[in-house]
């Protein structure tokens, strides 16, 4: 049946219909690995391949992701085949075992690699309380480590400044050929408590600070999760300098909410020079409430487009991190997006570099 999702009525603004949902049971493995903590998804149509990460830190399997088989029958979700445990490693080959990463996004990029095979990148949030900084990390198909992008100074996590333990960096969006955008959950410690950065980063050249930021402001915790935090846990990058993001709060009794909105970002002025955000003298990104999910999606961490529906709309996937707690499901949830403004089209992946990077 049609769940229909009113967001606002306005018009020519996109509108989600869930379609279809699948659960996978806390006891469920993949090809010997368990199923659990999985925050990021993505999917690349010429691969016909999904990717996805799970922040295990190394306490239920190797730190890892996948490439999988999303299979999508008359509009319905109707498996999750793994095909490939991804199990990451240096460059020698050995396992990135040691305490301190902690994957929560991963974006394809579609340019192939010496093998013809597209590479992914990851963002890890490093452990703050242990003065490991967040990182962004190329990888293969082979899941090597390719290159390494550490969060510049400001987010050194210090005492009054740097990223927060584990809220750190959380999602990673492709907006051009190898330049991404990375937001962090919840503010630096001296940007106050609304306004996250985002951070553009030239894949092209490793170890680079980012050459731009804009901030995200973060919306109020709901009333429904009261005492709880609320943070930036999903960026998708589209055409035209817009984004779908999500945001996700939670409180210590379990309550939950997630919604998800369209992003702007002509108007955005450059904040990258800002020793804070809680100060003003700058124009943050605007955004407008698609959808409010409330509870019903779980844990919502990963977001993606997915393929083209038989209706010929396209699709957004969802998946839930089950935080590895028993009884708890991975939860999969397919929506058709109704576009009639086409405003959610999907990045260029392969250009437009120039126009993003401008004279960096």
């Amino acid at each position: 049946m049609l769940l229909p999702i009113l967001i606002a009525a306005v018009l020519g603004q996109p509108e989600l219909n869930e379609i279809s949902r699948l659960d996978l049971p806390s006891d469920h493995s993949w090809l010997g690995t368990k199923v659990g903590g999985i925050s990021g998804i993505d999917y690349l149509p010429s691969w016909d391949t999904w990717a996805m990460i799970s922040d295990d830190k190394g306490n239920h399997g190797p730190v890892r992701g996948y490439l999988a088989n999303i299979q999508i029958a008359d509009d319905r979700l109707t498996n999750v085949e793994v095909t490939l445990v991804l199990p990451m490693s240096w460059g020698t080959g050995e396992l990135m075992a040691e305490q301190g990463f902690d994957g929560e996004g991963i974006r394809i990029l579609p340019n192939p690699d010496y093998f013809g095979d597209p590479t992914m990148v990851w963002v890890s949030e490093g452990a703050a309380n242990r003065g490991i900084p967040p990182r962004v990390y190329e990888v293969c198909t082979g899941a090597t480590r390719m290159d390494t992008w550490t969060g510049s100074a400001q987010f050194t996590p210090t005492r009054r400044s740097g990223v927060k333990n584990n809220r750190a960096y959380e999602s990673i969006a492709i907006v051009a050929d190898r330049v991404a955008v990375v937001g962090t959950e919840e503010p630096l410690k001296q940007d106050g408590k609304t306004f996250v950065r985002l951070s553009t980063l030239d894949l092209n050249v490793p170890e680079s600070d980012p050459v731009s930021q804009m901030a995200y402001p973060l919306d109020p915790v709901p009333t429904g999760v009261p005492g709880g935090q609320n943070g930036l846990v999903e960026l998708m990058a589209l055409a035209g300098g817009r984004f779908l993001s999500m945001e996700r709060s939670w409180n210590l009794a379990g309550q939950l909410s997630v919604r998800v909105f369209l992003v702007e970002t002509g108007g955005a002025t450059d904040v990258l020079g800002l020793e804070t955000l809680n100060s003003g003298g700058f124009e943050a990104v605007e955004k407008t409430l698609l959808v409010d999910l409330g509870a019903g999606v779980g844990n919502a961490e990963g977001m993606c487009l997915g393929p083209i529906l038989e209706s010929g709309q396209r699709s957004l996937v969802l998946v839930s991190d089950n935080n590895f707690t028993g009884g708890m499901p991975t939860r999969f949830v397919l929506y058709e997006i109704v576009d009639p403004g086409g405003v959610v089209v999907p990045a260029d992946r392969m250009g437009g570099r120039e126009s993003v990077l401008g004279g960096h």
